[in-house]
């Protein structure tokens, strides 16, 4: 959770002003989000697909995770058993709130900001059977990172296999 939400909400907070008119931002989740929010109670799922969920409540929902799973009541909340899962759902949501920040403050600077999944990748985390190679896995990062300037999207989605995919 700190490394794969915090620090990406971290980073972000540091580097999104900094970016220059028609820049691309890619954070990279994972499809194990999707599985995770399919395993949450209907409230939290409610809560994650909002339109107007904010960054302070998302936060709240990350933290409260932590606190649950400490206090071993997260499954009794609603929580899935990932921990992973959990985080990368996080960042999923951060990155449609980010995109949706990008709207309103900096419309006219035409910033695209997605989350991919780059699907199973042979790293040291996945193992050797993962069915991707590391240059497989790059493909949707790097396509989102060179979308054109004149494009005007995606933004805001998740995005796997270079396809939007339903959230």
């Amino acid at each position: 959770m700190r490394t794969n939400f915090f620090a990406t909400r971290d980073v972000c907070m540091e580097l999104l002003p900094l970016i220059k008119p028609h820049g691309r931002v890619v954070n990279v989740s994972s499809m194990v989000s999707v599985s995770a929010l399919a395993r949450c109670s209907q409230d939290l799922q409610r809560k994650f697909r909002s339109d107007t969920i904010t960054e302070e409540e998302l936060v709240k929902l990350m933290t409260k995770f932590v606190e649950d799973t400490k206090n071993g009541v997260h499954e009794k909340e609603g929580w899935p058993n990932t921990a992973y899962g959990v985080s990368k759902i996080g960042v999923t949501v951060l990155s449609r709130i980010q995109a949706r920040m990008l709207n309103e403050e900096r419309k006219a600077d035409q910033i695209l900001l997605n989350a991919c999944c780059p699907g199973w990748v042979r790293t040291d985390m996945a193992g050797p059977n993962a069915t991707k190679s590391p240059d497989e896995g790059a493909e949707t990062p790097v396509y989102l990172a060179l979308l054109a300037p004149g494009a005007d999207g995606p933004h805001g989605q998740f995005v796997s296999e270079k396809k939007v995919q339903k959230w």
